[in-house]
């Protein structure tokens, strides 16, 4: 299994993502559908240099070299979280359950009323 800790095997899977990104951005453009593409890059950027880490460590390069690539990793994936992360404004944070409820506070049904004392029904 030494064909896993070939460094060039990372090279490999590094330019399918290129491919991948070419893809999917030129889909994007011919068709005008698609993810968007900022988030798109910042996903692929984060697996990239994860992958890029994962080389200088088979590679046997320097500490630094490993850090920076899971650094520049941990930069795009928390970019990629403010892109995808949404507030939702007071009046729509309430959930559907809580929005039913609240209908039903606001305009209570009348009980239907008991029968009086001493009353039968007939059937």
């Amino acid at each position: 299994m030494e064909i896993f800790a070939d460094p060039r095997l990372i090279d490999v899977i590094l330019m399918l993502v290129a491919i991948e990104a070419i893809a999917v951005l030129g889909f994007r453009l011919i068709r005008g559908s698609g993810p968007a593409p900022l988030g798109f890059l910042c996903t692929l950027l984060a697996g990239a240099f994860l992958l890029l880490a994962l080389r200088h460590a088979l590679a046997g390069a320097s500490t630094a070299m490993i850090a920076g690539s899971l650094m520049l990793s941990l930069l795009a994936h928390l970019a990629d979280l403010s892109l995808r992360w949404k507030t939702a404004p007071a009046r729509d944070a309430q959930s559907t359950i809580g929005k039913q409820t609240a209908i039903a506070q606001a305009s209570p049904k009348a009980a239907p009323s008991a029968p009086a004392r001493g009353s039968r029904v007939r059937a």
